[in-house]
């Protein structure tokens, strides 16, 4: 199998779209929404994801969290918790700490 590699140049514009399937729309409350937390690993970025699931929680009546720690900034979320992001969250949230 070959490598592929596509490198990404912010200043050109989206890139083309290679299928149909388009973002879900935004929920107009987070009533009874299951929040999926994906922090990044670095930093504080599980802490801080935490403080928002608890700030959003005083405002609105959520059905828990699906919380995913990524092994490093560079990669997706291992297989097993994209499985659990996508089977159980019914929103989410990515922390970027540093």
């Amino acid at each position: 199998m070959q490598d592929k590699w596509i490198g990404l140049d912010p200043s050109i514009g989206p890139l083309e779209r290679r299928d149909e399937r388009r973002l879900r729309a935004r929920p107009d409350a987070l009533d009874g929404h299951v929040i999926g937390l994906v922090a990044n690993g670095l930093g504080r970025g599980e802490e801080l994801l935490d403080a928002v699931y608890e700030r959003l929680s005083g405002h609105a009546e959520l059905n828990g969290a699906v919380k995913v720690l990524k092994h490093s900034v560079s990669v997706p979320p291992e297989p097993e918790d994209w499985a659990r992001l996508t089977s159980e969250a019914t929103v989410a949230i990515t922390g970027f700490g540093g």
